[in-house]
């Protein structure tokens, strides 16, 4: 008897969840809806955005864009590291992994990621999953220098939607 009485319990929950999900879910749609009709879906507000994308508890790639008219603009980058090299300032005492000359040519490709992107519209953000549309190649092939793997655009983008995703930093 205990048994069956926990069934239709559990049966119940299950049917009053499954309505209140149901119908719930569609009072979230209608709301969203109301806040971005649809023609202005992928519309972004004007602004300064800032993101990063973080590894392993480390801060790799954190960067920063104003969006006028949904392109995007002023784009920089405030921290560029992996494995504790700073891509950004080569000639730190506190870079041991990779000579200097090394990271100041992956701190160029990844600046041209960014120079591609200013003046284009927000989705362009995803041409970067292309990299070697954005940024030039060294000696005929599109690799880091030690790692021999392709440079890590895919944290750019993933700090860009961060930055989306967060919303306006500062209003202009």
């Amino acid at each position: 008897m205990k048994k069956s009485s926990l069934l239709i319990f559990l049966a119940a929950i299950f049917l009053v969840a499954g309505t209140v999900v149901y119908f719930g879910g569609d009072a979230k749609t209608e709301s969203l809806q109301e806040v971005l009709p649809a023609e202005e879906k992928g519309v972004y507000p004007d602004g300064r955005y800032r993101g990063s994308f973080f590894d392993s508890g480390d801060y790799e790639v954190a960067l920063q864009f104003h969006i006028e008219d949904n392109t995007l603009y002023n784009l920089s980058y405030r921290h560029l590291y992996w494995r504790g090299d700073d891509y950004l300032n080569p000639e730190c005492e506190d870079n041991e992994l990779f000579p200097p000359s090394d990271l100041e040519v992956l701190a160029e490709q990844h600046k041209e990621l960014l120079e591609y992107l200013e003046g284009k519209d927000v989705s362009a953000i995803g041409d970067l999953f292309t990299p070697e549309i954005a940024a030039e190649d060294k000696d005929g092939e599109f690799v880091d220098t030690w790692s021999a793997a392709t440079i890590r655009s895919a944290k750019v983008i993933s700090a860009m939607r961060d930055a989306l995703n967060r919303g306006v930093y500062r209003l202009p």
